[in-house]
């Protein structure tokens, strides 16, 4: 993971660097930032709160997550979802999209923090 991200942002970069050094306009340089926020920002949001969720749970919390990962879920995935965003992969195999077991795992989780 992220090899194309990198790999993207050295593109912007470059081309960035590459027109400010043509007309010596520093806004050029500041079309770095907004092609990759552009590009990536969206996504990496996605994956920064999905994070965040994870590193709440406790391991048998997220152990239960993933028993209810399905063959025809990987399969899917690895046929449709794009291995450069992940956020769709992540949503589909934590089955987040309108699962109540996924829920009730993660409410659960939680609930028993409060009594721990």
């Amino acid at each position: 993971g992220g090899i194309f991200t990198s790999g993207m942002g050295g593109v912007y970069a470059g081309q960035a660097i590459s027109e400010f050094l043509k007309t010596n306009n520093k806004e050029e340089l500041e079309k770095y930032q907004k092609r990759w926020t552009e590009r990536f920002g969206k996504e990496f949001e996605k994956q920064f709160l999905v994070r965040k969720m994870l590193e709440r749970i406790d391991n048998n919390t997220i152990n239960k997550l993933f028993e209810t990962i399905t063959p025809e879920m990987i399969k899917e995935i690895s046929e449709k979802d794009d291995f450069d965003f992940h956020t769709g992969s992540i949503v589909k195999l934590l089955g987040l999209k309108g699962s109540i077991k996924t829920a009730q795992t993660l409410i659960g989780g939680e609930v028993k923090k409060l009594f721990s």
